[in-house]
């Protein structure tokens, strides 16, 4: 069985990974469960609507 790696557990394509036995559906289940919670690491941007790109086209 091949080692859990992000292309395995890609949730686009992770169904088809589990119906090919490259996965089962018990180690993908354990994956998402060991994964960290992120909540709140993240950095707040700001965007100012008037730096879009059709402003500085249209000049």
């Amino acid at each position: 069985m091949a080692t859990l790696g992000d292309k395995l557990v890609d949730k686009r394509i992770v169904e088809r990974n589990i119906a090919k036995g490259l996965i089962s559906k018990q180690e993908y289940e354990q994956h998402l469960t060991d994964l960290r919670d992120r909540e709140g690491t993240y950095d707040h941007v700001e965007i100012d609507p008037g730096d879009s790109q059709d402003d500085l086209q249209a000049e």
